[in-house]
């Protein structure tokens, strides 16, 4: 028998990067560069620590111990010193490290270690939070109470190629219990239906009016001290963490209890968060960094949690009333059942904790249709034979239509469940296959109410068929929801085909990328509409669709000459106006250049007239909207927003910017400061939702916070100017 390989018993640290990969996309210089500057620190500690790398592989290190204490030592202090090099960075390009150590016998061979006692720290490693640290149960025991630490036991965790489960604890550093002066501040961040989707302000006021009542009245029985802040959250103080937390959990339960007794339109939902730390008392209002950080933690916060900082959690953490789980470095969640966080994973955050009603109307919803077969541009065939349905039924004002983008985000999920969700009552599903000159669509209408197929169709038709399949298939519709049209709305149903079979693979090509909503896909998407002018130029398809795509490039940024994308997407949407825009795509563009050009009137009636065209969409009322707000009809504008909203519920967040801006000119202050903190949360960049809150925030009387979100704008734009 052959000699064994000398072996050792060593303290593994296995450290890896968070989403290298990522980082290294948005900018691969200054990743590389950070890299080797946290690797060169990381190498210090080790030897700092009486330790030794043995291992480099690309963003990862493996180091070795005598001492598992040194080795947890060393941890921590590269966890730290990683924190306090991010604290100056946008969270994006933060570099971020997990951590495992396991303590177990090695090869120690030619300098370097190997064996199970190593693949287990990588794996615990992977079991770590970001920023986090994860140990075996051997650490754990070995450690014991000599570092300051509190210790999380995660149970017996399998992963991959390690044959039996390993005991794993996810290490938090132990923080000062509550010192002298300090306080304890409790935030609840409104999250509600009616401010967002509804459509009387009033409703909404009593709402939020009563939940603000059941909340202090809650927070003072407790021992809390309600604080003054803008818009519709409730901050409050406490002398002591366990009431604190003691009453987060006594609100929430009292609010879910209410809201399952009240209608949808009716409920409120918050998110909460806690921190402790000292206040500063000003004329202006009580200012602190553990009211930043309560503001910050709301953010990513799902309605109905608590989550709480480590400094919360250490001063609990002989209390077992409580338990909270890690959800990020310094994050914790005050525990609930995992049944919950699974459901929650699922939703888009703009449907978070809401119930939409469905609507009087005949309510629908086109899931995206599948394409079976291996042609590579079948699943552009696919989205665009469904949006061109989609197109169709937009125009009917008997009809409520979730918009595309909004049902693009449950493809292949359960249609009864996204019907839930979206607040629809019928749901379309279908899939497509091309064969050479023939294709063959399979329909399904499903009634949610009784889960029940209201209708199933299988049509072959030849390729040169494709548009009168589509009108049949809006017919259909139409009859079997007893859809009521206005008159003339048929004649709307019926549209001149693309005579070239290519044309019309472009247009679906271009459709597919243009709903992808990003700079690549939206140049993509203009590229295969400009084939389309040039091989049917007496269709306004091709025209209408430029202009849509050249708008958005200028609106988010993403041309090289923005002006010159403006002054492009009104020529080409004059164009086809001109070439008579049954679509209604291209009214729906120019009104918002005619804005930019200061033609009110006509900026006015061309919206006004893609909202005639397409009373359903989603585009068509959020840029009427727009145009009402720079015309000074605020009123008006809110109505169309909502509605906008309503109609895609997985709303863009500049949707939000205008409902936010309509509120703060209609003297709506603190809906308006919820909106523009709601545009935050969805675009934490948005330079104009921090325009809308620091002037919303002036408006009230806040000026020391509304400085604070003018200090961020320039953070994020060092040139900006209200001038431009």
């Amino acid at each position: 028998m052959e000699d064994r390989l000398p072996r050792k018993l060593a303290a593994i640290l296995y450290a890896d990067v968070v989403g290298y990969s990522r980082l290294t996309a948005l900018d691969e210089d200054e990743t590389h560069r950070g890299l080797t500057s946290s690797l060169d620190l990381i190498a210090e500690l080790v030897q700092a620590h009486r330790g030794r790398v043995g291992h480099y592989a690309g963003d990862a290190v493996l180091a070795d111990f005598a001492s598992a204490t040194d080795a947890l030592a060393c941890a921590l202090r590269v966890q730290q010193m990683r924190r306090e090099g991010n604290a100056a960075l946008p969270e994006e390009r933060q570099l971020q490290f997990r951590v495992g150590i396991n303590l177990g016998e090695v090869i120690d061979d030619r300098g370097e270690v190997y064996g199970d006692g190593v693949n287990i720290a990588a794996r615990l490693e992977a079991l770590a939070v970001p920023g986090g640290i994860c140990v075996s149960d051997a650490v754990r025991s070995a450690v014991g109470n000599r570092l300051p630490l509190r210790f999380e036991d995660l149970g017996y965790c399998e992963v991959k190629n390690i044959p039996a489960p390993i005991h794993a604890w996810q290490v938090h550093a132990s923080v000062r219990r509550l010192g002298k002066g300090d306080s304890v501040v409790f935030r609840a961040e409104v999250r509600a239906y009616s401010v967002l989707m509804g459509v009387d302000d009033r409703e909404t006021r009593n709402a939020l009016d009563h939940a603000r009542l059941m909340l202090t009245s809650e927070i003072e029985k407790r021992g809390g001290h309600v604080l003054d802040t803008p818009g519709e959250a409730i901050l409050s103080e406490f002398d002591e963490v366990k009431d604190c937390v003691v009453c987060a959990q006594q609100v929430r339960d009292a609010i879910e209890q209410a809201n399952a007794r009240i209608s949808a339109q009716e409920r409120v939902h918050y998110r909460y968060s806690i921190d402790v730390g000292k206040l500063d008392r000003k004329e202006v209002g009580v200012l602190g960094p553990a009211i930043a950080r309560t503001a910050t933690l709301c953010v990513s916060t799902p309605p109905n949690e608590i989550h709480v900082t480590e400094a919360v959690c250490a001063c609990l953490e002989d209390d077992d009333q409580f338990t909270f789980s890690a959800v990020a470095a310094n994050i914790f969640v005050l525990s609930r059942t995992k049944e919950i966080h699974e459901k929650r994973a699922i939703v888009p955050p703009q449907l978070e904790s809401l119930d939409l009603p469905q609507p009087d109307k005949p309510s629908i919803v086109l899931l995206p249709f599948t394409f079976s077969g291996e042609d590579p541009a079948g699943d552009a065939f696919a989205d665009g034979f469904r949006i061109d349905i989609q197109n169709a039924l937009v125009k009917m004002s008997g009809l409520f239509l979730i918009a595309a983008g909004a049902a693009n985000a449950f493809r292949g999920k359960d249609p009864i469940e996204a019907a839930r969700f979206l607040g629809v009552r019928y749901v379309l599903e279908g899939s497509v296959r091309r064969s050479g000159e023939r294709v063959r669509v399979n329909v399904q209408l499903t009634d949610t109410a009784d889960s029940m197929v209201s209708w199933a169709e299988q049509y072959d038709r030849g390729i040169d068929d494709e548009f009168a399949l589509q009108d049949e298939i809006t017919e259909r519709v139409i009859t079997a929801l007893d859809v009521k049209l206005a008159s003339g709305e048929q004649a709307r149903i019926w549209r001149k085909c693309l005579s070239s079979p290519r044309a019309r693979d472009l247009f679906y090509r271009g459709i597919h990328q243009f709903f992808q909503m990003n700079a690549e896909s939206i140049a993509k998407a203009k590229g295969h509409f400009e084939r389309v002018a040039e091989l049917v130029p007496n269709s306004p398809l091709g025209p209408s669709w430029i202009a849509m795509c050249l708008w958005f490039e200028a609106t988010r940024g993403w041309a090289a000459d923005l002006e010159q994308a403006r002054l492009d997407a009104g020529a080409w949407a004059e164009k086809a106006v001109v070439l008579e825009d049954a679509d209604g795509q291209a009214h729906t563009v120019l009104g918002n250049v005619r804005l930019l050009q200061r033609r009110y009137d006509e900026a006015m009636e061309v919206a006004r007239g893609a909202v005639a065209i397409r009373p359903g969409c989603m585009n068509s009322n959020g840029f009427l909207a727009n145009v009402l707000l720079h015309c000074g009809e605020p009123q008006d504008a809110l109505t169309h927003i909502k509605r906008a909203i309503r109609l895609s519920p997985v709303y863009p967040p500049w949707f939000l910017e205008i409902l936010a801006a309509s509120y703060r000119e209609a003297g709506e202050i603190g809906f308006a400061v919820t909106a523009a903190q709601e545009v935050l949360r969805l675009a934490p960049h948005s330079i104009q939702g921090r325009v809308i809150l620091a002037s919303s925030l002036v408006r009230a009387g806040w000026g020391a916070e509304a400085k604070r979100v003018g200090a961020e704008i320039l953070t994020e734009d060092e040139g900006f100017s209200l001038s431009r």
